[in-house]
């Protein structure tokens, strides 16, 4: 199989990565129903706590940051997803909190 090969499979799956995530993968979810109810300003929040971009690790390799565009859990918007863990009607003032869930692990 050649280099190229292994790219393009790489680059089209979007569970592929060629940057390593986190520990604690942090997906927020840009659905529709979620980016009406305030999705842009919870990852915001994540941003700045983080000091990291979406696509970006800390320099701990503890967590990474991404978007997702639904997880099928409309009523709860926004959403946020750390590892399988869901976190519903996430406020920019709940993230400080989910951080810290994951401070000591």
């Amino acid at each position: 199989i050649s280099i190229a090969q292994v790219y393009g499979v790489v680059s089209f799956y979007s569970f592929f990565s060629m940057v390593p995530k986190g520990r604690f993968p942090v997906s927020i979810c840009l659905g529709t129903a979620c980016y009406v109810r305030g999705a842009e300003k919870v990852l915001d929040e994540f941003r700045k706590q983080l000091n990291i971009q979406v696509g970006e690790s800390t320099p701990d390799g503890r967590f990474s940051l991404s978007c997702l565009r639904c997880v099928g859990a409309c009523g709860l918007a926004p959403v946020v997803m750390v590892g399988e863990k869901v976190y519903g009607r996430v406020a920019p003032e709940d993230v400080k909190g989910i951080i810290n869930e994951y401070a000591n692990l």
